[in-house]
């Protein structure tokens, strides 16, 4: 029996509505969550990173960034800071052969200038992913880092940042001296021979750079920044 016109038009309605609508799930289901980011395996383990909700403005998170490993043998995560929850980057290094961990940064707020935070996870024990950095090694948005390799001062790569110093008569952005930290893999017996990154050297350069013109600052200042280092190698005491 034939249906009538109208029936048949609210029927073919009906039919594209539920198309749409099982499209549009699909779609969303397929859509990463907004403020979280799927990542490389680590471990053979899926990585996501979840973001803090930002203020109306959009340059202030309302909390913290939290990276965690997915899968077996449980969920392991890390919580960066109170409102470190933005412009979040997550890099698979090397530190050692066969020991990779995760390299996460997490942005604060602000506008012109903010905050940076590292961390340097491995799984841990339980249910948190644990950081190699024994102590804070933020830096300013005005500022470079990098890994390098020096097994004359040790067989794990070392962390190198480069922060600026505001002088007077000097502007937000302009040339500065920055003050260059180092940081190096060591074990401590206070940890039953746990081994984390450390504070190693620290000073200030005598030159000013600018890094709006492109000045590359770790690499000017590699060769005094690894004599340094050097330098104190001999000083280490010798482990029992």
């Amino acid at each position: 029996m034939n249906q009538p016109a109208g029936s048949v038009k609210r029927t073919q309605l009906h039919t594209i509505v539920l198309a749409v609508s099982l499209f549009s799930a699909l779609t969303a289901e397929a859509q990463p969550t907004p403020g979280s980011k799927s990542l490389p395996k680590f471990m053979g383990r899926e990585v996501t990173v979840l973001e803090a909700e930002l203020d109306a403005d959009g340059f202030f998170p309302k909390g913290p960034a939290r990276v965690c490993v997915e899968g077996l043998p449980q969920r392991q995560c890390y919580t960066a800071p109170e409102n470190f929850g933005r412009d979040t980057s997550v890099e698979v290094i090397q530190v050692e052969r066969d020991v990779p961990v995760l390299f996460f940064s997490a942005a604060s707020g602000g506008v012109s200038g903010f905050t940076i935070h590292f961390s340097l996870l491995r799984p841990g024990p339980g249910k948190d992913l644990d950081d190699l950095f024994s102590s804070d090694a933020s830096v300013s948005n005005q500022s470079q880092h990098a890994f390098w390799n020096d097994p004359a001062i040790s067989d794990a790569q070392i962390f190198v940042t480069a922060d600026y110093i505001w002088g007077p008569d000097e502007s937000h952005y302009s040339q500065h001296r920055y003050i260059i930290s180092a940081y190096v893999l060591k074990p401590s017996s206070l940890l039953l021979g746990r081994r984390s990154y450390y504070l190693e050297d620290r000073y200030m350069t005598a030159h000013k750079y600018d890094l709006e013109a492109n000045a590359d600052v770790l690499a000017a200042e590699k060769p005094e920044i690894i004599s340094r280092l050097r330098r104190l190698k001999p000083q280490e005491k010798p482990r029992r």
